[in-house]
């Protein structure tokens, strides 16, 4: 074996377990964030004002809908940098905050934007190719990080977390039904003694 090779190699085993760490929690946090942003903008979208909104930018030509797309996550991205650098400070509540709001606000506003003038946008030759390789890209680590131990691991996890929150969730509402039964139940009392000493 050529001894040259061998820091490099070497340096690729180091770097592999923290880089496919990073990208297993940076896939899992973008599709957490989708899988609670997007649904909570498709019911936004219903408002009749937004209706109304979202009918403007469809009448946009496609470099003005591409305007809106890129000019607001050029300005919210920095946001979440800067919630980065306020974690590494040691503010981890104030980071993450800040880093969730930003990552809510752009995912938000690109899915609604892209669903909105879709068409319009992969007009735009190289804006379509960028798109198509983005896909790929985000398919191809996707697929990679399905078939590694640790993907199974960090999914099993948010399994069990997610099950956790909707047993808490149950757990909650059916404390909430049974307190406001209660409630409900000692006010009727009430106005039956008050009705009977009347």
């Amino acid at each position: 074996m050529d001894h040259r090779r061998q820091p490099h190699l070497t340096l690729k085993r180091i770097l592999k377990g923290p880089l496919l760490a990073l990208a297993i929690v940076v896939v899992i946090v973008d599709d957490a964030f989708r899988a609670v942003v997007v649904p909570a903008v498709r019911r936004l979208a219903r408002i009749d004002v937004m209706r109304r909104l979202e009918a403007l930018i469809a009448r946009l030509p496609p470099y003005g809908i591409l305007t809106l797309f890129l000019v607001p996550l050029a300005i919210i991205e920095p946001f979440k940098i800067y919630g980065l650098y306020l974690m590494g400070l040691g503010h981890v509540g104030a980071g993450l905050f800040v880093f969730a709001l930003a990552k809510v606000i752009g995912v938000g506003l690109a899915e609604r934007l892209f669903a909105i003038g879709r068409g319009k946008l992969l007009s735009i030759r190289w804006f379509a190719w960028c798109f198509a390789k983005s896909l790929a890209i985000r398919d191809f680590v996707h697929e990679r990080l399905m078939r590694t131990k640790f993907w199974r691991q960090a999914r099993m996890i948010v399994a069990r977390i997610r099950h956790n929150l909707a047993a808490a969730k149950a757990s909650f509402a059916r404390w909430r039904a049974a307190n406001g039964r209660g409630r409900f139940a000692a006010a009727r009392r009430r106005v039956r003694r008050l009705l009977a000493s009347s």
